[in-house]
Parts: C-alpha cells; sequence; structure tokens
C-alpha cells in the first residue's frame, strides 16, 4: 500500500515532547529568540496530544492534562500517502527547488477547512516525528519540526 510506512505504526495516543523551529521566534514576547518552541510556549500550550485511531479518525487535544488551561478537542480524518513535495531554497544566491516524495500524515477536518499536512521523518514503536506548520502568530506560521512520544497504554 505505502512504499515506507503502515498506517498501524501511526495509531495511538501521541504526546508532544518537542518543537523546534526552522527560525528563532518571539512567542512569548519576552524580547528574545528561540528555535525551541518549548521554550517560548505557556504550560498549556505545550500540553499537546495526537491520538490517531485504526479506523483512521483522529483527535487532537490542547490543554486537556494541564489545571487552568482551556480544553481544547478538535476532530479529524486522517490518512498517509506519498505526495510530491517543492522546497524552494537558495543558494549561493540561485534559486533551488527541491522535489520529493516523502509520506505526510494529513489530518482533514469534517468540513475541510482545517486541513493538516505534516511530512513524516520518521515513526517507531515510541516516536513520531513531523515537519510542518506551528502558529507563531496571530495569522503566522513557521516551520517545525515536531516530536512526540507514544503514550503507553
Amino acid at each position: 500500500m505505502y512504499a515506507q510506512y503502515d498506517t498501524s505504526q501511526f495509531t495511538g495516543v501521541w504526546v508532544l515532547q518537542s518543537v523546534k523551529f526552522k527560525h528563532p521566534v518571539d512567542l512569548n514576547k519576552d524580547g528574545y529568540r528561540s528555535s525551541d518552541a518549548f521554550w517560548e510556549f505557556d504550560e498549556c500550550r505545550k500540553d499537546q496530544q495526537l491520538e490517531l485511531f485504526p479506523d483512521l479518525n483522529a483527535k487532537t487535544y490542547y490543554g486537556s492534562n494541564k489545571t487552568g488551561c482551556t480544553n481544547e478537542v478538535k476532530l479529524y480524518k486522517w490518512n498517509i500517502k506519498e505526495e510530491l513535495v517543492k522546497e524552494v531554497k537558495y543558494e549561493l544566491g540561485k534559486r533551488v527547488v527541491d522535489e520529493r516524495r516523502p509520506t505526510v500524515l494529513k489530518l482533514n477536518d469534517a468540513t475541510g477547512n482545517d486541513a493538516k499536512v505534516f511530512v513524516v521523518i520518521g515513526v517507531d514503536e515510541n516516536i513520531l516525528t513531523l515537519k510542518g506548520l506551528v502558529k507563531s502568530g496571530s495569522n503566522s506560521s513557521e516551520e517545525a519540526i515536531l516530536i512526540y512520544r507514544k503514550r503507553k497504554k
């Protein structure tokens, strides 16, 4: 079905452990920029979980385990597939377009408006590593690497 991964490798509850931005940001407005979002996130924003069910339903949880946080749960349908991704960068003043076909994890909400797409960097029985856009302001996002640890039953 998929060249690299099987959906069963992704099922379970994944707890966010780390978010590393490509470029330093100042999310908490303390005057210091950091590539490590966990220095910038408050306790509620650090409390994120992703639950991927075998029937391809998914839930995201924000602030559900910390006291004083607003518990936010969103429902999605998820899938993985290989998809053409183009990455544009500049090397020595020249525009370079890198094309590849990585496996992507897609979360689609019921309306189809709130799709989240992540490039799968790796997954094993304990760790899920993704690359995608993370909100860095009220209407801005930055590329980041997200590392999740699988919660034991």
